[in-house]
């Protein structure tokens, strides 16, 4: 009986290590922008949800508020689009990952999201942004935009 419990126990521990940003945000919520400097592909992409889902559940910042913001960014994954840009940061090429609300059945006020990037000032945890490494599979510089 306990060795049921156990293996029931890490197959739910399995299915619920699945869920978050990588899941959450379908497909048509992301976009990979030519603007950059590289195109990212779409299996770099894909790691770097994997990876920022990591770096989320366990922050690398002893920070206070960036981990409130996380908090709160963990309680919404379901309602963001992100951008994907090639670039290079510190000599390395890395994706710049641009997370920012979807639109919540009203209208679009980033309807240019898939060609442009979106750049606001404050907004809070609906605006963050996280360097993600492929060469090292590790995310770096979390921000999130601030209140007014």
């Amino acid at each position: 009986m306990k060795t049921i419990l156990v293996i029931l126990a890490l197959a739910v521990m399995q299915v619920c290590a699945h869920a978050g940003i990588e899941t959450d945000i379908p497909p048509t919520n992301r976009a990979v922008l030519k603007s950059g400097a590289w195109t990212p592909t779409t299996d770099q992409t894909q790691k770097a949800l994997l990876s920022i889902q990591t770096f989320l559940n366990q922050p690398d910042t002893t920070n206070s508020w960036k981990k409130a913001e996380i908090k709160k960014i963990l309680a919404n994954t379901k309602k963001y689009r992100v951008q994907f840009v090639g670039v290079v940061h510190d000599g390395r090429k890395v994706l710049w990952c641009n997370f920012f609300p979807a639109p919540d059945n009203g209208e679009d006020d980033f309807k240019y999201w898939k060609k442009e990037k979106v750049e606001v000032m404050d907004g809070g945890f609906g605006f963050w942004q996280i360097y993600y490494d492929p060469s090292a599979d590790k995310c770096s510089e979390f921000t999130s935009n601030g209140y007014a």
